[in-house]
């Protein structure tokens, strides 16, 4: 795609990614929907799945870019293999969500199926009031403010997020968690994609996080890396997921070193 193009399908993006959001906000904090537990021991609630309705629609109006195929967490795939296709979160962080915190957020990527690199990244967190956007050579922004991630240096004294104790179990990274809590005097557990949006900014300095999908991470991977910073993903040992570092270059190059050993970068 040219820059063109790129910044048409970020304006969609970001359309796409605001829709939600009054719904989101007046259900939140009402308990007044239901909460449900998938099989891979989630959660969903039926804002989860009335928001990826609403985002899906408002794609497939699009003459543009409405005939590429959909992947959505609730939803799954919809759509033949192209060679770019959107992916949907339509509420990330369902926990924090159905407990009043206001981390969550609805998620927005565009991807180039062929290199698994997202062109377009959309991350709007409602509560706060905040979009998150980037696109390929045109910069990561946040309500007109170009964003930078950290230039920190020293692990010791950074302050890096990581996710809750499970994911480290399930992922086979027991090791490395203790490793992380060793080296780092800072080590917080923001959470959902809030804390991806504070790396992008540069206020939190880097983050380590497996088990991740697809849609949990694309848009996050043009924001930070338009934003000066870098990420890793390998692909997890939990089926299906993916496991990432990223933030502050120099720093996940580090955490990289600590978490997987120096091959991983």
């Amino acid at each position: 795609m040219n820059p063109t193009q790129l910044q048409r399908a970020l304006q969609l993006a970001q359309e796409v990614a605001m829709a939600p959001s009054a719904m989101l906000l007046a259900a939140f904090r009402s308990r007044a929907f239901r909460v449900e537990t998938k099989a891979d021991g989630s959660l969903v609630t039926e804002m989860d799945r009335r928001a990826e309705a609403m985002m899906r629609a408002i794609i497939r109006m699009s003459p543009e870019f409405g005939h590429l195929p959909i992947l959505g967490e609730e939803a799954g795939q919809e759509g033949e293999t192209a060679a770019y296709q959107w992916l949907l979160d339509p509420i990330d962080g369902t926990t924090s969500y159905t407990r009043g915190i206001p981390t969550f957020g609805t998620i927005v990527a565009l991807e180039d199926t062929a290199s698994e690199q997202a062109l377009v990244g959309v991350i709007h967190p409602p509560h706060f009031g905040e979009t998150y956007t980037a696109a390929r050579g045109l910069g990561s922004w946040c309500q007109g403010q170009r964003l930078q991630v950290s230039s920190a240096t020293d692990l010791r004294t950074a302050l890096v997020s990581a996710p809750d104790a499970y994911q480290f179990h399930r992922t086979s990274l027991d090791t490395a968690h203790q490793r992380l809590w060793q080296a780092c005097d800072h080590l917080r557990g923001y959470t959902d994609c809030w804390a991806h949006t504070q790396t992008v900014r540069g206020v939190i300095d880097a983050v380590v996080e497996p088990m991740l999908n697809t849609w949990d991470i694309r848009a996050t991977q043009v924001l930070i890396e338009e934003a000066g910073g870098k990420q890793i993903l390998r692909p997890s040992a939990y089926p299906g997921a993916l496991d990432a570092i990223f933030g502050c270059p120099t720093l996940v190059d580090q955490l990289a070193d600590l978490v997987y050993g120096s091959e991983a970068r």
